[in-house]
């Protein structure tokens, strides 16, 4: 026995299949997210390496505060407050704080970071 099941929708006079509707409803949500994942890329020109493949010596050596907060995943705020508990050194130049890279490092080392509340642990900010 065979069933066969057609639906069809109306869009605007145009009947359209359930196959149509389906396909045409996929692809918009494939470009969604493409686009979605195109804009959270760091775009990377070609002749630019990634940062994993950057010499030492072509490193930067310090980074903002927002830069430090988003490369050990918490938030200014806690940058902020470690800092101010002297967890983390900075150096200014001009009106601009910088906190060398080195400091960053000693913080994933160490494996903790204070906060205002409590301190965070590597395993937390996983």
């Amino acid at each position: 026995m065979d069933v066969k099941l057609k639906i069809e929708f109306s869009n605007g006079g145009r009947v359209v299949s359930l196959d149509e509707f389906t396909k045409t409803f996929l692809e918009a949500i494939q470009r969604a997210v493409r686009q979605e994942f195109e804009r959270l890329q760091v775009p990377h020109s070609p002749e630019e390496p990634t940062p994993a493949a950057v010499p030492e010596s072509k490193r930067a050596l310090a980074v903002s505060k927002a830069e430090a907060a988003r490369i050990l995943g918490v938030s200014r705020r806690t940058i902020d407050y470690s800092i101010a508990l002297k967890q983390i050194t900075v150096f200014r130049v001009g009106r601009r704080v910088l906190v060398p890279i080195r400091s960053l490092e000693a913080v994933v080392r160490r494996g903790s970071l204070q906060t205002g509340r409590r301190e965070l642990t590597a395993k937390d900010r996983l």
